[in-house]
């Protein structure tokens, strides 16, 4: 029996065959002096470097030189190595998660991360991952305590309105400060979060009611503080509700009657609705006069009051009356205010500033005003890197590429892209909104672009796309690919065309056109086996086909000399003829398969086929490949008897297939 490379004879022989090197190597003077007998010198490990692990994922990303979203980057023969659209939003939703968790770890327990020595490991406190005690409510004020401690803005709620509170018992000056803090704080929305996946825990909508109840009963109280003011007033600022219309206006009124300060922030919250408390004037003077009213208070205009301003300037679509000239004329004068006061403005910044561009009111086409402004803002933003982009930031792609989509400027398109890829600025969008907006510039290539080679790589460095589509765009491009000629491109967009079930019809038409080489040709079968076998689920989808795309498959296959696929295709349109649209417009294909199974003597495959093209084609096409079958094929008596009996049939069973 021979020895198991699992077992231990083996590992022992690879130990002592490893000791007899390393004796070897060392010198006599090293294994006299060693202090047990029977060693040898050992190898010692490297030192550990002191680096957290985003330092580690940062240095690599320096290091390795080649971008991983450049252009034709999918060169993998092998599709299978390639997520479908559900599997890769559910990796993208768990990096986001690891991410997050690796984030709040990492700020928690820093000394864990940056690494220490071996002999002094650093243990998180034990107590950190213990339920918490239920809190006691029979002292109304500690509990209110407590749950302010906790961030639970629901049982501070719940307290306030319990009947301990409303019978008579009051809080305690520190107490009661601190509660309208609490309250105060979360009325605010965080504009503070930069991390693009991060943002959608900013997108939550708050309940009304703790709205609601901190204006009904801290409002109208003696010990009422501007902070709660400012508080109550941004509240009103930023609400829909159409009861609110006219409170926030009152409680505006009544902030320059009282002369209660107003916070910075509480400015910022104006500027960006300016227009809803001082309707008498246009956009633009009422955001004007709020930055006199906020320099007047003693505020400096930092960048956050900018950005401010021109969200006020862009975002009232409603009030917007013809003035749309006008704001944009007060806008370039922000910006060049916030040049002069030494203020760079950041992405965020521009992305709110190019809002306004996506009105019809401004003359459209690459040679406009509007175009020579996107060119300006990309030369001040191309070679800066941005870290700490906003959510307003992050839209800056999607909106300048719908620019760019709508004055139809393709090199614009070509320049934003090369923007996104350049050193870290990828990380602004997530991947999937990168690929959902990198999709415009693939429409515009598609319609516009002469040189096919561009566009083939932007269809290569999408992929896969399965889903996302756009269906006009990937049928021009694909009969774009026809009428040029473009079959040096079929390797590279295989992979691609495996990965999508849009424009089937269209692509088989493409790869059946002409024949490929033999290399070429099998991985094209290859990809049509696999079509084949997902065609029982896209037809319980009630995707439409036509025969029309069987016949394309069977002269990719035919041209393969793969003859199984072939009687695979074949087969399956013959179970599925009811199901599948369209009349046989190319016999060809039938004519080339029923000459191989003549040169092979199979008469059953052969009436097979015959059988078939009797229901779609004209009796004269029948007939002639009976006689073809009669003067090849052997056949006995009975055979032949059955022959004729098929030949009679083929007048009496022809029909036309149109399947509703």
């Amino acid at each position: 029996m021979g020895t198991c490379l699992r077992g231990s004879n083996v590992l022992w022989k690879a130990k002592l065959f490893q000791r007899m090197q390393l004796i070897q190597c060392a010198s006599c003077s090293q294994l006299q002096n060693s202090s047990m007998k029977g060693s040898y010198p050992r190898i010692s490990a490297p030192m550990k470097i002191k680096r957290s692990p985003t330092a580690v994922l940062e240095a690599l990303e320096e290091t390795v030189g080649h971008e991983c979203r450049d252009y034709g980057v999918y060169q993998i023969d092998d599709p299978f190595l390639y997520y479908n659209h559900y599997r890769k939003v559910t990796v993208m939703l768990a990096n986001i998660s690891g991410r997050k968790t690796g984030k709040l770890m990492a700020e928690k327990y820093a000394a864990l991360f940056e690494g220490t020595p071996a002999h002094t490991p650093v243990e998180p406190p034990i107590e950190a991952f213990n339920p918490m005690e239920e809190v006691k409510e029979d002292d109304i004020e500690e509990a209110i305590k407590e749950y302010i401690k906790r961030r639970d803005v629901d049982k501070v709620i719940e307290l306030c309105e319990s009947e301990q509170l409303t019978d008579g018992s009051t809080l305690s000056d520190e107490t009661y400060e601190s509660l309208i803090y609490f309250l105060s704080f979360h009325l605010e929305t965080d504009h503070s979060i930069t991390d693009a996946q991060e943002a959608e825990l900013n997108n939550r909508v708050r309940g009304g009611k703790r709205y609601e109840f901190l204006v009904t009963k801290f409002l109208c109280e003696e010990k009422q503080t501007p902070e709660l003011f400012n508080a109550v007033l941004r509240f009103y600022l930023t609400s829909r509700s159409p009861s609110n219309i006219q409170n926030r206006k009152k409680q505006y009124e009544l902030s320059l009657k009282s002369k209660v300060p107003l916070e910075r922030l509480t400015y910022h919250y104006l500027l960006a609705n300016s227009r809803k408390v001082l309707d008498d004037l246009s956009i633009a003077k009422s955001v004007e006069r709020m930055m006199y009213d906020m320099k007047a208070a003693g505020y400096s205009p930092t960048l956050e009051t900018f950005n401010h301003a021109l969200m006020g300037l862009v975002w009232p679509k409603e009030f917007n009356n013809g003035d749309e000239a006008v704001n944009l004329e007060f806008s370039l004068k922000l910006i060049a205010e916030m040049k002069q006061l030494g203020i760079e403005p950041s992405l965020d910044t521009w992305s709110i500033f190019i809002s306004q561009f996506d009105t019809q009111v401004f003359p459209k086409g690459r040679n406009s005003d509007v175009m020579r402004i996107m060119n300006s803002i990309m030369d001040e933003i191309e070679d800066k890197k941005f870290k700490d982009v906003g959510k307003e930031g992050r839209m800056f792609l999607p909106k300048a590429m719908k620019v760019a989509l709508f004055h139809q400027d393709l090199e614009f398109a070509y320049r934003l892209d090369a923007f996104y890829k350049k050193g870290q600025n990828y990380k602004i969008m997530s991947d999937i909104d990168l690929y959902k907006h990198r999709m415009i510039l693939f429409i515009l290539a598609a319609y516009l672009e002469s040189d096919m080679a561009k566009v083939v790589s932007l269809v290569t460095a999408l992929q896969p796309m399965d889903e996302v589509y756009f269906l006009p765009g990937l049928r021009v491009f694909i009969n774009s690919l026809k009428v040029t000629k473009s079959y040096q491109f079929i390797p590279d967009l295989l992979p691609t065309f495996q990965t999508s079930h849009r424009c089937i019809h269209q692509i088989l038409d493409f790869l059946a056109d002409k024949k490929q080489p033999q290399m070429i040709q099998m991985k094209m079968s290859e990809y049509v086996k696999d079509l084949l076998e997902l065609m029982p689920g896209l037809m319980t989808r009630n995707v439409r086909f036509y025969i029309e795309t069987y016949e394309f498959m069977m002269i990719i296959a035919l041209n393969a000399d793969n003859m199984n696929l072939a009687w695979d295709i074949f087969s399956f349109l013959v179970e599925n003829r009811k199901n599948i649209r369209g009349e046989l417009m190319n016999i060809k294909p039938f004519e080339d398969l029923l000459n191989f199974y003549i040169d092979a003597d199979d008469l059953r495959n052969c009436s097979e086929i015959v059988k078939f093209v009797a229901k779609d084609c004209p009796p004269e096409v029948a007939k002639a490949m009976i006689e073809k079958i009669e003067m090849n094929v052997p056949m006995n008596e009975l055979e032949r008897t059955q022959l004729e009996k098929m030949r009679e049939m083929t007048a009496r069973t022809y029909r036309k297939y149109s399947v509703q």
